[in-house]
């Protein structure tokens, strides 16, 4: 059973038919309205499967600012990929950051995934920064792998992921880093 979960600035959650306005403002390009809600059904119906997808909200304002889904689920192989979307004006902050940390957490713990995988075209030159700074590392680039239709110029498609034991190493790293950051200020106070 899928969870809901809250991070410090978010909310990650099931979505909801109230939930296609904001997702044709905040979420989609190139949507339109028929075509979002079709989609948000298809979210609401595969909450519950192997591969759902969740809404991500601001937890101050209650705005969708995003989506993550869970594809390729291979329970023999024990790995997935993840794929999101985020709003743009919330692309420099840490949404999407504690948004993926808590599902990560959530699927290495709970669904005994080993692998996670996550892949795009490298015209979004941002999720590198995301997915490194959560600790996956770039496995491969396979060059000039379609053609953007807006720029009509060739892309790569680039591959990340992390392991169970890569995530929780990253995790513990961080507790005992945010733990010395204090006794150091404890120290210097």
């Amino acid at each position: 059973m899928t969870k809901y979960f809250k991070t410090n600035n978010v909310i990650i959650r099931k979505f909801e038919m109230t939930d296609v306005e904001q997702a044709c403002l905040n979420l989609s390009e190139d949507e339109n309205f028929e075509e979002t809600k079709m989609s948000i059904k298809s979210a609401i119906n595969e909450y519950y499967t192997d591969e759902p997808t969740w809404a991500v909200e601001d937890k101050t304002t209650k705005n969708l600012v995003g989506r993550i889904s869970v594809s390729n689920y291979s329970p023999k192989n024990k790995m997935c990929n993840i794929s999101w979307i985020m709003s743009y004006k919330h692309w420099d902050n840490k949404f999407m950051k504690d948004a993926l940390t808590q599902i990560f957490n959530f699927l290495f713990t709970k669904k005994n995934i080993e692998l996670i995988e996550c892949s795009y075209y490298e015209q979004d030159n941002n999720t590198n920064v995301i997915l490194e700074e959560i600790g996956m590392t770039k496995e491969a680039t396979l060059r000039d792998r379609r053609i953007n239709e807006k720029t009509n110029k060739k892309e790569n498609f680039v591959i990340y992921s992390i392991s169970k034991q890569e995530f929780m190493e990253n995790r513990s790293g961080e507790a005992i880093q945010r733990r010395f950051r204090r006794f150091m200020h404890k120290k210097t106070s």
